[in-house]
């Protein structure tokens, strides 16, 4: 290794450990040469009681025999302390049994005084790679598990509290989980959040949408295949259930499934070993399964979509999640944090927040597309906003309340009301707005007003049929659900 390949690392601090005064600094006096921190312990207690201190080192010059604590049960403690910790063993005894003790407690090499300079520089300048690599690892990991720990998952309403407590049941254990939930409630960021805090969350995680995979594949997918096993297999692949050995499998939308692959998903989950597609080699593998539907999966049952023995394997810890709109005081909550994640890559830290009435608007929409649909209407309101926070203009129009400018055009269109009629809004009676051809300032209702009366009108004039009122107002049938009663619209039902 050259002399330049080790000075990004010059601040790598390296442990001397050597009881022999005149090899400690020798020693020292090289890896400073080379770019290097170092540092001397006459003895193992030294070393480790330096250790526990907290000072990390990024390799460990260790001797083998020296006064008290020898170097072998040094290297063990270290070891079990910092496990990824390189330690070269350098030891006056040039015995094959013991380097190959050494190297079986987890030494990064074993030297033989007296050490050649350069082979010595070659190894710390690896072993300080590879500590630098291990630290960058375990940062990273420890970065997924603060984004997929439960702060990711926003809610003080009572449904999501609920979730949070089954939650917390899963970390301990094993046991199969089945999420259920509309789309856009956030499964998935469930599913990552149970790994990253249960017992596995240093294995992988393997993710499959069952939905998104081509039928003829899934098969394939989940559980590989061997070279030539049908057209197009060029070699052999190694399925998700392999690559999630020793992990965690997520399956989202497992409802999606054919027969033929639920049954040997069921034979899978219960022996833990499966054969590829093509072969006859039965594959053992250690997984814990969770899963996720927005199908009613006990209905699939019924209907003879879905295997019973299947549901009854993955349904052993079920956790719902509750639709944003029955949660909507954790809206202000979402859209709070909403702002926070975008505001940086959307160059728009200038934004405060949301005015009253966003909030409240937010609150009264139905949200069919849940959490993920608040995501979008979030990111688009801060690339439209003109201030420093989110106006009611911003949020599309269907969660302002407001009728598209084509409807408002055909309302002018419609014969005058009567003088003596009156519309019930959500504040009570009101005067009738008149005619739609406004002649004054004073002849103009409010738009809410104009609404209730089209929606009154329109619903009487189809004679109560809502798909047709829905169609005929270019509106959805929630929607419409929303107005009749919003609006006081006798619909005859209790």
């Amino acid at each position: 290794m050259s002399e330049a390949s080790t000075e990004p690392a010059g601040n790598a601090l390296i442990f001397i450990v050597e009881d022999e005064p005149f090899l400690a600094e020798k020693n020292r006096i090289l890896v400073e040469r080379w770019g290097y921190t170092g540092a001397t312990f006459n003895s193992g207690e030294a070393a480790l009681d330096a250790l526990e201190d907290g000072t990390g080192p990024s390799v460990v010059l260790l001797d083998l025999v020296m006064p008290g604590m020898g170097g072998v049960e040094t290297l063990k403690r270290m070891r079990d302390r910092e496990p990824d910790l390189p330690i070269v063993v350098i030891s006056g005894q040039d015995s094959v049994a013991t380097a190959v003790e050494a190297l079986q407690m987890g030494a990064f090499e074993y030297l033989v005084k007296p050490v050649d300079e350069e082979r010595l520089k070659h190894l710390i300048g690896r072993a300080v790679q590879k500590r630098s690599m291990s630290m960058q690892l375990e940062q990273l990991r420890e970065e997924v598990r603060r984004n997929y720990n439960f702060d990711r998952l926003i809610g003080r309403a009572l449904p999501m509290r609920r979730v949070f407590k089954l939650l917390e049941k899963t970390l301990n254990n094993d046991i199969s989980v089945l999420i259920e939930g509309e789309s856009g409630t956030g499964k998935e960021l469930v599913a990552r959040a149970i790994h990253y805090n249960g017992l596995r969350a240093g294995k992988p995680l393997i993710v499959v949408n069952c939905a998104a995979i081509p039928r003829e594949l899934v098969e394939s997918e989940l559980f590989g295949h061997e070279k030539g096993s049908f057209t197009g297999a060029v070699q052999r692949k190694i399925g998700k259930f392999e690559l999630a050995d020793g992990g965690t499998l997520f399956l989202d939308e497992i409802g999606e499934l054919e027969e033929g692959v639920q049954a040997k998903l069921l034979r899978a989950l219960q022996e833990r070993e499966f054969e590829r597609v093509g072969g006859t080699q039965a594959i053992k593998v250690d997984v814990r399964l969770v899963a996720a539907t927005k199908r009613n999966l006990q209905e699939e049952v019924d209907a003879g979509r879905f295997r019973e023995d299947l549901f009854y394997r993955i349904n052993t810890f079920p956790i719902p999640l509750p639709p944003l709109r029955e949660r909507p005081e954790d809206i202000p909550l979402l859209a709070r944090h909403f702002l926070d994640k975008h505001a940086r890559h959307l160059g728009r830290e200038d934004l405060k927040g949301f005015c009253e009435e966003c909030i409240e608007k937010m609150k009264e929409y139905n949200w069919p597309g849940n959490v993920r649909q608040m995501e979008n209407v979030i990111t688009r309101a801060m690339v439209l906003a003109e201030g420093n926070r989110i106006e009611l203009r911003d949020l599309p129009e269907g969660i302002r309340g407001e009728l598209p400018e084509d409807e408002l055009e055909e309302l002018e269109e419609l014969e005058p009301l009567p003088a003596d009629d009156a519309v019930s809004t959500a504040g009570g009676d009101v005067d009738s707005p008149g005619s739609l051809r406004f002649r004054s300032p004073d002849d103009v209702p409010s738009l809410e007003t104009i609404k209730a009366w089209a929606v009154h009108e329109a619903y009487k004039a189809c004679d109560g049929n809502v798909s047709l009122t829905a169609k005929r107002l270019e509106i959805g049938r929630a929607t419409l659900y929303r107005m009749l009663e919003k609006f006081d619209v006798d619909t005859g039902e209790e």
